[in-house]
């Protein structure tokens, strides 16, 4: 699980963005047309990696939280595994994005939860710190945090 999303970017660069073989019929340009716009796009190529590897994977799986109900984004119920995917926006601030965080550690009842943030507007000033901050255990359950800031070079 850890191994795909930590390298979430080199399946972004290998399949849209490295040049494709001339004999090829997928072409760049076309290819090129698929962006990343919100945490809905992320969440769908996510899952579309995870789902060949883990074919019991689901998506917004809602849940009853006692008080007020809430969705997984990615649900894997034989390992206890939730997967919150976050896409970051220039709107956005990182207290916010921390508050979301925290609010969704206390409430979801899993063993493993993945914070999987697609920093595509880069608001978070220091990864590891942050990654550091919110990789940890608390009330038995294994809360890790991954972050994916896209670069482009070109």
């Amino acid at each position: 699980m850890s191994r795909v999303l930590h390298n979430f970017d080199k399946h972004i660069y290998e399949m849209y963005q490295k040049p494709v073989h001339g004999n090829g019929t997928l072409k760049l340009e076309s290819l090129g047309d698929i962006s990343l716009g919100n945490e809905y796009d992320v969440q769908r190529l996510l899952y579309s990696l995870l789902r060949p590897i883990f074919p019991e994977a689901r998506v917004e799986v809602p849940t009853d939280g006692g008080y007020k109900g809430y969705r997984f984004d990615i649900f894997i119920d034989s390992y206890e595994t939730v997967i919150e995917v976050k896409c970051t926006r220039p709107n956005m601030s990182e207290r916010k994005l921390t508050e979301e965080i925290g609010s969704d550690a206390y409430h979801y009842p899993k063993k493993h939860i993945y914070f999987f943030i697609y920093d595509k507007a880069k608001i978070i000033t220091n990864v590891d710190a942050f990654c550091k901050n919110y990789n940890r255990t608390h009330d038995s359950k294994q809360i890790h945090t991954i972050v994916i800031q896209p670069i482009k070079i070109i």
